[in-house]
């Protein structure tokens, strides 16, 4: 069992600090030595790390609001990047705010529609995309190929300069300008803060700086996993829409490198905020990111599945507290860090909020849930109904019209032995829990009605 983490005396600043798609694995401290990660590597030393944390759901969209508002997305009905947050929905932002709080977000958060600030005081940076359905993404000149997520895609992947990079350059100048005015504040006699401090980086385009791909271009090598034989038909059906076939070695290896690089960047500008407060005893620092990415292991990219590689995240938490030096195995998720946040703060729990805090006295639950409805940008699949339930050592898929699989990690930690068939008892009984409050045939009946409201507002925004 590890050092618990504690409640600090007196009510903290807390800082977030987001990326997007940075798989948990590629960190040095993880133990990737082609990870060039300096900065997270020295917050994780001073703090703990958890070593089993998963996301919501391993898509963008419905795996940050789920850990904004501590609702599973059947719950608050964002299941796609499509799909809009009710502004009636409290986040941690409102909760925070209430128990008197300045909570402020600088970057990247994918909200849809008009409301873009969802209980945060104030945001002086929004998003680099568009909020809406149906507009268009920013256009990057020639490099504009290597956006998408699919296959053949990926033969732009490599060395450039994006609007997405010059994007996280300014998120981090703001983030330290921002949290600078937070603290004096603080420092006499305003309000703690909760401050979100949001990169759009490692997200694809695979296109990295010049100088942070030649750092790690030697050190990073294939992929460990090599393309099954024969995928779960669930998975087939994914990655044939996504063209991943099509991706050779060089172009993996390519892209794997500016992965990496953009890495390296990521690391240094999160550094950058996280060291504008690393001389306080009253912030608790928080890294993680919304879900991970695949990289070519198993001939698979991006997100959208369960595989480890996809929906495990990094999780590192510093300050107050927080036990130094540490690696936490405990199974978690993002909306137990969100339940943690609120009793941090000292605000009531979100309404229906699935997360359990890590300051509870009760004896750890051991696991997460994550679930995956399509929606990935231009890998068209139609709807679907995926749901994983992390157990202990058990790894359950559920695929809605497909057999389940079942992975022991323990025994098999890259998911290559799947247990179903074998131990039927055991997917029945990890069945049983999965499906509570959750009905795929009424979650496809809701889909169907959403898919043609998505459409209209498709049509209306072009």
């Amino acid at each position: 069992m590890s050092r618990p983490i504690t409640k600090p005396e007196r009510r903290p600043n807390i800082l977030l600090v987001l990326s997007d798609q940075h798989a948990a694995r590629v960190l040095g401290v993880a133990g990737d030595t082609a990870a060039d990660t300096p900065e997270l590597d020295r917050l994780a030393r001073r703090g703990t790390r958890f070593d089993n944390a998963y996301c919501p759901a391993p898509l963008c969209v419905p795996s940050r609001m789920a850990f904004l508002t501590g609702l599973e997305p059947h719950v608050s009905g964002v299941l796609s990047n499509d799909d809009f947050l009710p502004s009636d929905i409290p986040t941690f932002a409102h909760a925070l705010g209430v128990v008197g709080y300045d909570c402020r977000l600088v970057g990247r958060m994918h909200f849809n529609g008009y409301d873009q600030l969802h209980g945060f005081a104030d945001r002086p940076i929004g998003d680099i995309g568009p909020g809406w359905p149906g507009a268009g993404a920013p256009d990057i000149g020639a490099l504009t190929v290597a956006r998408g997520n699919r296959g053949d895609q990926l033969s732009g992947s490599g060395v450039g300069e994006t609007s997405y990079q010059a994007f996280d350059q300014a998120v981090a100048e703001t983030g330290v300008e921002t949290l600078a005015g937070l603290c004096a504040a603080r420092d006499t006699g305003g309000a703690p803060f909760l401050a979100v401090v949001s990169l759009f980086c490692p997200h694809p385009p695979y296109i990295a700086l010049p100088d942070d791909y030649s750092a790690v271009a030697e050190s990073v090598s294939p992929p460990k996993l090599s393309p099954p034989e024969r995928r779960h038909p669930a998975v087939a059906q994914w990655a044939e829409a996504g063209r991943v076939d099509e991706v050779g070695p060089e172009v993996t290896l390519s892209a794997r490198r500016a992965y990496y690089g953009l890495v390296r960047m990521t690391d240094r500008l999160a550094g950058r905020v996280i060291d504008s407060v690393s001389d306080r005893d009253d912030t608790i620092v928080v890294y993680l990111s919304d879900h991970g990415d695949a990289l070519g292991e198993r001939g698979l990219w991006w997100k959208s599945t369960f595989y480890d590689e996809s929906a495990k995240v990094p999780l590192i938490v510093a300050g107050p507290g927080v036990p130094r030096d540490v690696v936490d195995k405990r199974v978690t998720g993002l909306t137990d860090l969100t339940a943690t946040i609120l009793d941090w703060a000292g605000a009531e729990p979100l309404p229906e909020q699935s997360g359990l805090s890590w300051l509870t006295s009760r004896p750890w639950d051991d696991r997460a849930v994550a679930s995956y409805y399509g929606g990935l940008m231009n890998i068209r699949t139609g709807a679907l109904r995926h749901r994983m339930l992390r157990r202990g050592g058990l790894k359950l898929c559920y695929f809605h019209g497909y057999a389940p699989t079942l992975f022991d990690l323990d025994a098999d930690p890259d998911e290559l032995n799947n247990l179903a068939a074998d131990r039927p008892k055991t997917v029945e009984y990890l069945l049983s829990e999965l499906r509570v409050g959750w009905d795929a045939e009424a979650l496809a009946r809701k889909q169907e009605v959403k898919s043609s409201q998505t459409e209209l507002i498709r049509d209306w925004v072009r």
